[in-house]
């Protein structure tokens, strides 16, 4: 199996990143801004895991081993495929995620699109004792205030992912959802 790749970022197909690793052409899943990053560099390395299934043999690449972590965990759960895990972790941090999973914030994990109020409550459930070992670098809280932030955000047409990339950067000591809008607001501008 294909565990890890270094090579030159070739060109998208498909919102699929094309990486040439000693001349041979690579297609991987990625997330939009793991894609948009490697396009911009001459030379990358990425997280592999390989998906084989009877017709295919897909590659899912992340920038980290904590991106990763997650996939594999998340593909375990029933009723989320490989596209809606990479689309979850898509929409945040790994540290934010494993806060919403273990806080059970449910209306978080089902901003991704796919997933619904049932498989967001399922994740929640199956997860919360396999996540003990995650290892993530701040385990930063989610506030619960942060789906109106989020909805404020995307109503000013930033995307979910945008927003709660913003939000993470936020200090926690600011618990009101305006002050935390205007903040998210100065991370993004």
């Amino acid at each position: 199996m294909i565990s890890y790749l270094t090579g030159k970022p070739l060109f998208e197909v498909d919102a699929t990143l094309v990486l040439d690793v000693r001349d041979v052409g690579y297609t991987i899943y990625v997330t939009e801004a793991t894609l948009s990053w490697a396009l911009m560099q001459t030379t990358i390395s990425l997280w592999i895991h390989t998906l084989v299934r009877e017709n295919n043999f897909d590659l899912y690449g992340f920038e980290t081993k904590n991106e990763l972590y997650f996939f594999k965990k998340l593909i375990d759960v029933s009723g989320i495929g490989p596209k809606s895990a990479l689309g979850i972790i898509a929409l945040a941090s790994t540290d934010t995620l494993y806060q919403a999973i273990v806080n059970n914030n449910i209306s978080f994990l089902t901003s991704v699109p796919g997933i619904g109020k049932k498989t967001a409550e399922r994740m929640c459930v199956e997860l919360r004792d396999k996540l003990k070992d995650y290892a993530g670098e701040t385990k930063q809280s989610v506030h619960e205030g942060d789906n109106d932030v989020v909805d404020a955000l995307v109503s000013l047409g930033y995307s979910p992912s945008q927003a709660y990339k913003a939000l993470e950067n936020i200090d926690t000591a600011i618990t009101e959802t305006s002050e935390r809008i205007k903040a998210a607001l100065g991370q993004i501008t």
